[in-house]
């Protein structure tokens, strides 16, 4: 019996520039062309293979300790999507993750297929830190070419805005992405109890983006506001 090497494909945006790449990498790992399919999250968006039987996660502790609020509750879902990708119809399949927590809560609710036990305890820790769906957020993103006057100016801006709105104002801070087309950005989140008049938070912060404009200084900075942000 003469024994093939086992071909190898990746599925991630690159690979799938062209356009007919991403119909040509299905058809050759439903047709069995290719044995073995690495890819990013692109992999298991919608698409289901008979011939699947072990699927794997690399380093899943990258997804669950992503700065992001929503970060457990996507990595849960991720994780829980790929499991299904393999042993569909006449065996079970396997899946392997691979973690340097493996007894990370969120990793032990999808081995046991537990929705119920990770959405119970994604609603205390937003209800604690205050995050949706018990809290609004607003970011206020500002950008400016020197670093020094965007450090300084966005202090001064958070400093009046946790005047008018108290401790639900955090930052600022430099995003995970900190600086984009000679632009340094700092971010600073205000978090909105449920209930609150919105109206009210909206022209409050209305007033107080128009004082930070007579500041010389810092006029050239460059304030945008992302309300309930993806």
């Amino acid at each position: 019996m003469i024994m093939r090497e086992a071909r190898i494909d990746r599925m991630d945006l690159d690979a799938t520039r062209t356009k007919h790449a991403f119909n040509r990498i299905i058809t050759d790992f439903e047709e069995r062309r290719t044995d073995i399919l690495i890819g990013t999250q692109m992999v298991t968006k919608g698409l289901d293979f008979d011939n699947v039987r072990v699927v794997g996660v690399l380093s899943a502790d990258n997804m669950l300790s992503f700065p992001d609020f929503r970060a457990h509750e996507r990595s849960f879902q991720l994780m829980q999507q790929v499991s299904g990708r393999a042993g569909r119809k006449h065996e079970r399949g396997k899946v392997i993750i691979q973690a340097w927590k493996p007894d990370h809560p969120i990793i032990r609710f999808v081995v046991q297929h537990d929705f119920e036990g990770m959405y119970r305890q994604q609603l205390a820790e937003r209800r604690k830190f205050y995050y949706p769906p018990y809290y609004r957020l607003i970011i206020v993103k500002m950008k400016h070419k020197k670093y020094d006057i965007l450090h300084e100016g966005s202090a001064v801006f958070a400093k009046d805005l946790r005047a008018r709105f108290g401790k639900v104002v955090y930052g600022p801070e430099s995003p995970l992405v900190g600086r984009v087309r000679s632009l340094y950005i700092k971010h600073i989140m205000i978090k909105v109890a449920r209930g609150t008049n919105y109206q009210n938070v909206k022209d409050e912060l209305y007033v107080a983006f128009e004082e930070f404009r007579t500041l010389a200084k810092y006029k050239s900075i460059v304030i945008q506001f992302d309300i309930d942000p993806q």
